[in-house]
Protein backbone atom coordinates (compact mmCIF):
# COMPACT_ATOMS: atom_id res chain seq x y z
CA UNK A 1 0.00 0.00 0.00
CA UNK A 2 2.58 2.44 0.97
CA UNK A 3 4.40 1.43 -2.50
CA UNK A 4 1.15 2.21 -4.20
CA UNK A 5 0.57 5.52 -2.46
CA UNK A 6 4.01 6.40 -3.53
CA UNK A 7 3.51 5.26 -6.50
CA UNK A 8 0.42 7.74 -6.79
CA UNK A 9 1.64 10.61 -4.99
CA UNK A 10 5.01 10.54 -7.37
CA UNK A 11 2.10 10.71 -10.35
CA UNK A 12 0.03 13.41 -8.93
CA UNK A 13 2.05 16.15 -7.55
CA UNK A 14 2.51 18.20 -4.14
CA UNK A 15 -1.03 18.80 -2.20
CA UNK A 16 -2.12 22.19 -2.68
CA UNK A 17 -1.40 24.78 0.28
CA UNK A 18 -4.89 26.87 0.41
CA UNK A 19 -8.37 26.91 -1.31
CA UNK A 20 -9.30 26.54 -4.81
CA UNK A 21 -9.41 30.03 -6.57
CA UNK A 22 -12.98 30.62 -7.31
CA UNK A 23 -14.65 30.47 -10.59
CA UNK A 24 -14.54 33.05 -13.04
CA UNK A 25 -17.83 36.09 -12.93
CA UNK A 26 -20.36 35.24 -15.82
CA UNK A 27 -21.24 37.61 -18.14
CA UNK A 28 -24.02 39.09 -16.15
CA UNK A 29 -21.82 39.57 -13.07
CA UNK A 30 -19.31 41.28 -15.30
CA UNK A 31 -21.91 44.04 -17.32
CA UNK A 32 -23.09 44.60 -13.90
CA UNK A 33 -19.11 45.30 -12.81
CA UNK A 34 -18.77 47.17 -16.23
CA UNK A 35 -22.23 49.66 -15.17
CA UNK A 36 -21.41 50.83 -12.01
CA UNK A 37 -17.71 51.95 -13.29
CA UNK A 38 -19.36 53.58 -16.01
CA UNK A 39 -21.96 55.44 -13.64
CA UNK A 40 -19.31 56.52 -11.29
CA UNK A 41 -17.47 57.79 -13.88
CA UNK A 42 -20.36 59.92 -15.21
CA UNK A 43 -20.65 60.97 -11.31
CA UNK A 44 -17.36 62.12 -10.98
CA UNK A 45 -17.72 64.30 -14.77
CA UNK A 46 -21.21 65.54 -13.47
CA UNK A 47 -19.43 66.89 -10.01
CA UNK A 48 -16.69 68.12 -11.84
CA UNK A 49 -18.63 70.02 -14.20
CA UNK A 50 -21.39 71.26 -11.06
CA UNK A 51 -18.33 72.46 -9.47
CA UNK A 52 -16.88 74.73 -12.08
CA UNK A 53 -20.45 75.61 -13.41
CA UNK A 54 -19.96 79.34 -12.30
CA UNK A 55 -16.33 79.40 -13.43
CA UNK A 56 -16.57 81.78 -16.60
CA UNK A 57 -14.97 84.81 -17.80
CA UNK A 58 -16.83 88.03 -18.12
CA UNK A 59 -16.73 89.98 -21.24
CA UNK A 60 -14.87 93.71 -21.35
CA UNK A 61 -17.93 95.58 -21.81
CA UNK A 62 -19.83 93.54 -18.64
CA UNK A 63 -19.65 93.10 -15.07
CA UNK A 64 -21.23 90.50 -12.77
CA UNK A 65 -22.83 90.72 -9.38
CA UNK A 66 -22.41 87.25 -7.26
CA UNK A 67 -25.61 85.81 -4.96
CA UNK A 68 -24.53 83.33 -2.06
CA UNK A 69 -28.48 81.95 -1.06
CA UNK A 70 -30.30 84.99 -2.88
CA UNK A 71 -28.07 87.59 -0.88
CA UNK A 72 -25.47 90.07 -3.00
CA UNK A 73 -22.18 89.09 -1.75
CA UNK A 74 -19.76 91.09 -4.78
CA UNK A 75 -19.27 92.66 -7.73
CA UNK A 76 -16.77 91.75 -9.98
CA UNK A 77 -15.75 93.35 -13.86
CA UNK A 78 -14.20 92.25 -16.74
CA UNK A 79 -12.29 89.10 -15.98
CA UNK A 80 -12.06 85.59 -14.89
CA UNK A 81 -15.31 84.89 -12.23
CA UNK A 82 -14.93 81.68 -9.60
CA UNK A 83 -18.13 81.05 -7.48
CA UNK A 84 -19.83 78.72 -5.83
CA UNK A 85 -22.06 76.31 -8.18
CA UNK A 86 -25.46 76.54 -8.10
CA UNK A 87 -27.67 76.55 -6.02
CA UNK A 88 -25.34 78.06 -3.68
CA UNK A 89 -24.13 80.97 -5.67
CA UNK A 90 -25.76 82.83 -8.49
CA UNK A 91 -23.73 85.03 -10.90
CA UNK A 92 -26.07 88.39 -12.56
CA UNK A 93 -24.61 89.16 -16.01
CA UNK A 94 -24.40 93.39 -15.76
CA UNK A 95 -23.52 95.83 -18.83
CA UNK A 96 -20.30 97.28 -18.11
CA UNK A 97 -19.64 100.70 -16.17
CA UNK A 98 -18.54 102.01 -19.97
CA UNK A 99 -21.39 100.76 -21.22
CA UNK A 100 -24.46 103.39 -22.53
CA UNK A 101 -27.74 102.14 -21.91
CA UNK A 102 -31.02 103.94 -23.61
CA UNK A 103 -34.53 104.73 -22.01
CA UNK A 104 -37.44 106.50 -24.11
CA UNK A 105 -39.22 108.53 -22.12
CA UNK A 106 -42.59 107.08 -21.61
CA UNK A 107 -45.74 109.62 -21.62
CA UNK A 108 -47.94 110.13 -18.50
CA UNK A 109 -51.68 109.38 -19.10
CA UNK A 110 -53.90 112.36 -20.62
CA UNK A 111 -55.49 113.98 -17.51
CA UNK A 112 -58.42 115.30 -19.53
CA UNK A 113 -59.92 115.61 -22.50
CA UNK A 114 -58.43 119.29 -23.26
CA UNK A 115 -55.01 117.68 -22.50
CA UNK A 116 -55.20 114.93 -24.61
CA UNK A 117 -56.41 117.82 -27.37
CA UNK A 118 -53.59 119.95 -26.83
CA UNK A 119 -51.28 117.25 -27.65
CA UNK A 120 -52.95 114.96 -30.05
CA UNK A 121 -54.75 114.04 -31.91
CA UNK A 122 -51.59 113.09 -34.58
CA UNK A 123 -52.48 114.06 -38.30
CA UNK A 124 -50.62 111.31 -40.73
CA UNK A 125 -49.03 114.60 -41.70
CA UNK A 126 -47.37 115.34 -38.42
CA UNK A 127 -44.29 114.78 -37.50
CA UNK A 128 -44.62 114.15 -33.60
CA UNK A 129 -44.22 110.92 -31.70
CA UNK A 130 -47.03 109.38 -29.62
CA UNK A 131 -44.54 109.65 -25.99
CA UNK A 132 -44.39 113.05 -26.77
CA UNK A 133 -45.46 115.12 -23.50
CA UNK A 134 -46.77 118.47 -22.81
CA UNK A 135 -44.83 121.20 -20.68
CA UNK A 136 -44.78 124.64 -19.37
CA UNK A 137 -42.78 127.10 -20.32
CA UNK A 138 -41.75 130.22 -18.25
CA UNK A 139 -43.43 132.50 -20.55
CA UNK A 140 -46.34 130.91 -20.63
CA UNK A 141 -46.27 128.94 -23.85
CA UNK A 142 -46.67 125.11 -23.90
CA UNK A 143 -43.47 122.85 -25.54
CA UNK A 144 -44.06 118.80 -26.37
CA UNK A 145 -40.98 117.14 -25.80
CA UNK A 146 -39.50 113.62 -26.60
CA UNK A 147 -36.32 112.30 -24.87
CA UNK A 148 -34.43 109.73 -25.27
CA UNK A 149 -32.01 109.06 -22.06
CA UNK A 150 -28.66 107.89 -22.25
CA UNK A 151 -27.19 106.44 -18.88
CA UNK A 152 -24.34 103.92 -17.42
CA UNK A 153 -24.36 101.67 -14.42
CA UNK A 154 -22.11 103.08 -11.65
CA UNK A 155 -22.50 101.05 -8.93
CA UNK A 156 -23.41 97.07 -9.68
CA UNK A 157 -24.92 96.14 -6.10
CA UNK A 158 -27.38 99.26 -5.93
CA UNK A 159 -28.02 98.38 -9.65
CA UNK A 160 -28.91 94.80 -9.47
CA UNK A 161 -31.01 95.24 -6.06
CA UNK A 162 -33.80 98.33 -8.18
CA UNK A 163 -33.20 96.85 -11.51
CA UNK A 164 -36.95 96.29 -11.80
CA UNK A 165 -37.62 100.04 -10.80
CA UNK A 166 -34.96 102.04 -12.40
CA UNK A 167 -36.96 102.52 -15.82
CA UNK A 168 -39.99 103.79 -13.44
CA UNK A 169 -37.78 106.20 -11.31
CA UNK A 170 -35.86 107.49 -14.36
CA UNK A 171 -39.40 108.33 -16.14
CA UNK A 172 -39.85 110.15 -12.88
CA UNK A 173 -36.90 111.93 -12.41
CA UNK A 174 -36.72 113.28 -15.94
CA UNK A 175 -40.37 114.30 -15.84
CA UNK A 176 -39.66 116.31 -12.45
CA UNK A 177 -36.39 117.69 -13.68
CA UNK A 178 -37.80 118.72 -16.99
CA UNK A 179 -40.99 120.41 -15.31
CA UNK A 180 -38.40 122.33 -13.24
CA UNK A 181 -36.16 123.34 -16.67
CA UNK A 182 -38.48 124.21 -18.37
CA UNK A 183 -40.65 126.60 -15.92
CA UNK A 184 -37.34 128.71 -15.75
CA UNK A 185 -37.07 128.99 -19.48
CA UNK A 186 -38.31 130.43 -22.44
CA UNK A 187 -39.62 128.92 -25.71
CA UNK A 188 -37.74 130.30 -28.11
CA UNK A 189 -35.09 128.02 -25.87
CA UNK A 190 -36.49 125.18 -26.94
CA UNK A 191 -37.97 126.55 -30.21
CA UNK A 192 -37.12 128.85 -33.75
CA UNK A 193 -39.77 130.87 -33.11
CA UNK A 194 -38.55 134.52 -33.09
CA UNK A 195 -36.06 135.15 -35.66
CA UNK A 196 -32.42 136.43 -34.71
CA UNK A 197 -31.13 139.62 -34.81
CA UNK A 198 -27.79 138.68 -35.76
CA UNK A 199 -27.88 136.96 -38.74
CA UNK A 200 -24.53 135.56 -38.71
CA UNK A 201 -23.88 134.25 -34.70
CA UNK A 202 -28.08 133.34 -35.15
CA UNK A 203 -27.18 129.58 -35.71
CA UNK A 204 -24.41 129.33 -32.88
CA UNK A 205 -26.82 131.42 -30.56
CA UNK A 206 -29.37 128.66 -30.64
CA UNK A 207 -27.31 125.35 -30.63
CA UNK A 208 -25.61 126.81 -27.12
CA UNK A 209 -29.05 127.40 -25.53
CA UNK A 210 -30.46 123.88 -26.64
CA UNK A 211 -26.64 122.15 -25.28
CA UNK A 212 -27.52 124.92 -22.19
CA UNK A 213 -31.12 123.10 -21.48
CA UNK A 214 -29.32 119.83 -22.34
CA UNK A 215 -26.44 120.36 -20.49
CA UNK A 216 -29.14 121.49 -17.38
CA UNK A 217 -31.15 118.86 -17.32
CA UNK A 218 -28.18 115.86 -17.00
CA UNK A 219 -27.04 117.66 -13.99
CA UNK A 220 -30.04 117.91 -12.37
CA UNK A 221 -30.84 114.39 -12.97
CA UNK A 222 -27.26 113.72 -11.43
CA UNK A 223 -28.18 116.04 -8.91
CA UNK A 224 -31.26 113.90 -7.71
CA UNK A 225 -29.65 110.41 -8.18
CA UNK A 226 -26.85 111.41 -5.71
CA UNK A 227 -29.65 112.32 -3.23
CA UNK A 228 -31.45 109.35 -3.22
CA UNK A 229 -28.35 107.43 -3.32
CA UNK A 230 -27.61 110.01 0.27
CA UNK A 231 -31.11 108.60 1.65
CA UNK A 232 -29.69 105.39 1.08
CA UNK A 233 -32.44 104.66 -1.94
CA UNK A 234 -29.52 104.74 -4.86
CA UNK A 235 -30.48 103.33 -8.37
CA UNK A 236 -27.42 102.71 -9.22
CA UNK A 237 -26.81 104.85 -12.66
CA UNK A 238 -25.66 107.93 -13.47
CA UNK A 239 -26.75 109.81 -16.78
CA UNK A 240 -25.03 110.48 -19.44
CA UNK A 241 -26.89 112.11 -22.04
CA UNK A 242 -30.29 113.26 -23.23
CA UNK A 243 -31.14 113.33 -26.71
CA UNK A 244 -34.14 115.80 -26.69
CA UNK A 245 -36.65 116.92 -29.64
CA UNK A 246 -39.31 119.93 -29.14
CA UNK A 247 -42.66 120.59 -31.07
CA UNK A 248 -45.04 123.07 -30.99
CA UNK A 249 -48.76 121.74 -29.90
CA UNK A 250 -50.67 121.32 -33.13
CA UNK A 251 -53.18 124.18 -32.19
CA UNK A 252 -50.34 126.46 -31.98
CA UNK A 253 -48.16 125.54 -34.70
CA UNK A 254 -50.35 127.51 -37.56
CA UNK A 255 -50.01 130.03 -35.05
CA UNK A 256 -46.35 130.23 -34.62
CA UNK A 257 -45.88 129.25 -38.42
CA UNK A 258 -48.35 132.82 -39.20
CA UNK A 259 -46.06 134.68 -36.71
CA UNK A 260 -42.76 133.71 -38.41
CA UNK A 261 -43.67 134.57 -41.48
CA UNK A 262 -45.12 137.86 -40.45
CA UNK A 263 -42.12 138.77 -38.48
CA UNK A 264 -39.70 137.32 -41.95
CA UNK A 265 -41.94 139.85 -44.08
CA UNK A 266 -41.25 142.46 -41.87
CA UNK A 267 -37.59 142.05 -41.49
CA UNK A 268 -37.20 142.15 -45.13
CA UNK A 269 -38.78 145.21 -45.43
CA UNK A 270 -37.09 146.81 -42.25
CA UNK A 271 -34.03 145.30 -44.83
CA UNK A 272 -35.11 147.00 -47.45
CA UNK A 273 -36.43 150.34 -45.87
CA UNK A 274 -32.47 150.39 -44.58
CA UNK A 275 -31.32 149.68 -47.58
CA UNK A 276 -33.09 153.11 -49.21
CA UNK A 277 -32.41 154.99 -46.58
CA UNK A 278 -28.83 154.54 -46.66
CA UNK A 279 -28.42 154.63 -50.56
CA UNK A 280 -30.97 158.06 -49.95
CA UNK A 281 -28.52 159.01 -47.35
CA UNK A 282 -25.20 158.68 -49.61
CA UNK A 283 -26.81 160.54 -52.76
CA UNK A 284 -27.51 163.21 -50.48
CA UNK A 285 -24.05 163.04 -49.00
CA UNK A 286 -22.82 163.64 -52.29
CA UNK A 287 -24.98 165.95 -53.67
CA UNK A 288 -24.08 167.98 -50.72
CA UNK A 289 -20.27 167.22 -51.67
CA UNK A 290 -20.76 168.89 -54.87
CA UNK A 291 -22.90 171.27 -53.65
CA UNK A 292 -20.07 173.16 -51.46
CA UNK A 293 -17.24 172.30 -54.13
CA UNK A 294 -19.32 174.37 -56.58
CA UNK A 295 -19.81 176.77 -54.20
CA UNK A 296 -16.34 176.88 -53.03
CA UNK A 297 -15.37 177.34 -56.84
CA UNK A 298 -17.64 180.06 -57.63
CA UNK A 299 -16.77 181.96 -54.37
CA UNK A 300 -13.04 181.77 -55.07
CA UNK A 301 -13.85 183.40 -58.59
CA UNK A 302 -16.00 185.67 -57.19
CA UNK A 303 -13.06 186.23 -54.98
CA UNK A 304 -10.56 186.25 -57.93
CA UNK A 305 -12.98 188.62 -60.06
CA UNK A 306 -13.09 190.92 -56.85
CA UNK A 307 -9.48 190.86 -56.20
CA UNK A 308 -8.79 191.77 -60.11
CA UNK A 309 -11.67 194.80 -60.28
CA UNK A 310 -10.12 196.46 -57.40
CA UNK A 311 -6.52 196.29 -57.79
CA UNK A 312 -6.35 199.45 -60.41
CA UNK A 313 -8.11 200.95 -57.51
CA UNK A 314 -5.72 199.47 -54.78
CA UNK A 315 -3.00 200.84 -57.06
CA UNK A 316 -4.35 204.38 -57.38
CA UNK A 317 -4.85 204.28 -53.43
CA UNK A 318 -1.21 203.72 -53.04
CA UNK A 319 -0.02 206.06 -55.42
CA UNK A 320 -2.68 208.87 -54.29
CA UNK A 321 -1.66 212.22 -52.53
CA UNK A 322 -2.91 215.33 -51.68
CA UNK A 323 -1.20 217.01 -54.47
CA UNK A 324 -1.69 214.07 -56.91
CA UNK A 325 -5.08 213.10 -56.48
CA UNK A 326 -7.03 215.43 -59.12
CA UNK A 327 -4.40 214.44 -61.93
CA UNK A 328 -5.17 210.59 -61.08
CA UNK A 329 -8.96 211.01 -61.05
CA UNK A 330 -8.57 212.85 -64.45
CA UNK A 331 -6.73 210.21 -65.52
CA UNK A 332 -8.52 207.39 -64.64
CA UNK A 333 -11.76 209.10 -65.85
CA UNK A 334 -10.12 209.81 -69.32
CA UNK A 335 -9.35 206.14 -69.71
CA UNK A 336 -12.45 204.84 -68.67
CA UNK A 337 -14.37 207.21 -70.89
CA UNK A 338 -12.41 205.84 -73.72
CA UNK A 339 -12.95 202.41 -73.06
CA UNK A 340 -17.05 202.87 -72.93
CA UNK A 341 -16.65 205.24 -76.33
CA UNK A 342 -14.51 203.13 -78.32
CA UNK A 343 -17.73 200.28 -77.50
CA UNK A 344 -20.10 202.89 -78.71
CA UNK A 345 -21.69 203.50 -82.44
CA UNK A 346 -22.91 206.34 -82.21
CA UNK A 347 -23.33 209.27 -79.43
CA UNK A 348 -25.17 212.43 -79.52
CA UNK A 349 -23.97 215.03 -77.28
CA UNK A 350 -26.08 217.82 -75.59
CA UNK A 351 -25.25 220.93 -74.15
CA UNK A 352 -26.49 221.04 -70.57
CA UNK A 353 -26.65 224.90 -70.63
CA UNK A 354 -28.12 224.64 -74.01
CA UNK A 355 -32.06 224.76 -74.87
CA UNK A 356 -31.76 221.41 -76.72
CA UNK A 357 -33.89 218.54 -74.82
CA UNK A 358 -33.77 214.79 -75.28
CA UNK A 359 -36.21 212.39 -74.90
CA UNK A 360 -35.34 208.84 -73.84
CA UNK A 361 -36.97 205.88 -73.55
CA UNK A 362 -38.08 205.23 -69.76
CA UNK A 363 -39.09 202.07 -67.92
CA UNK A 364 -42.30 200.52 -68.41
CA UNK A 365 -45.02 200.66 -66.24
CA UNK A 366 -45.74 198.13 -64.17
Amino acid sequence: MSEFHAANGAEAGPDPLGPPPPPPPGPIAQSVAIGFRTVYIAGVLLLLWWLASNVREIASDSQAVVLRFGRIVRSQEAGLLIAWPRPIEQVQMLPGPERQLTQEITPLPAASAQSQELIGPFGSGQAIPQNASAYLTGDGNTVLLNATLFYRISDPIRYALSQSHVEAALNRLFRATTVRVTAARNLNDFLVVQESTDAQGGDQVVLALRGEVRSSLIQLMNARLHALADDGASLGVEIERIDMTAWLPPEAKSAFDAVLVASQAADRGVAVARTDAERRRQEANRLHDQLLADAEATAQELVSGAGTNTAGILALEHEETPQTRSSLLLREYRARVGEIMNGVGAATLVDGQGGTRVLLPGKPAK
